[in-house]
């Protein structure tokens, strides 16, 4: 009657070594990879490829321009900065001016 509950361990243990056996062979051939990468340069090398230069300066040139335009947008932030201390002031001392000693 249960007779085919005998066979579920056995089928439990196959996954399970199956398992076991894949993360071993991982873990393995690991190093061989690396070392594949390192021959063959193609894990990330410096070495730049004719199609990937003309990207180089593309990415080299807009990083510059970012660069630019966010200085260029501090120093337009930093003026409105000035021009807000510089109303408040002139704010404070018109109010002064008129007689109101609140200080905030």
């Amino acid at each position: 009657m249960f007779h085919h509950l005998l066979h579920l361990p056995f089928v439990i243990l196959h996954f399970v070594g199956m398992a076991l056996l894949i993360m071993v062979a991982v873990i393995l051939l690991r190093p061989f990879a690396r070392r594949r990468c390192a021959m063959a340069g193609a894990c990330g090398s410096a070495d730049r490829t004719p199609e990937n230069s003309a990207f180089e300066d593309y990415r080299r040139a807009t990083i510059a321009r970012l660069e630019n335009e966010a200085e260029e947008f501090r120093s337009y932030l930093e003026k409105l900065r000035r021009a807000a201390d510089a109303s408040a002031f002139q704010a404070f001392l018109q109010s002064r001016k008129n007689g109101g000693s609140s200080v905030s």
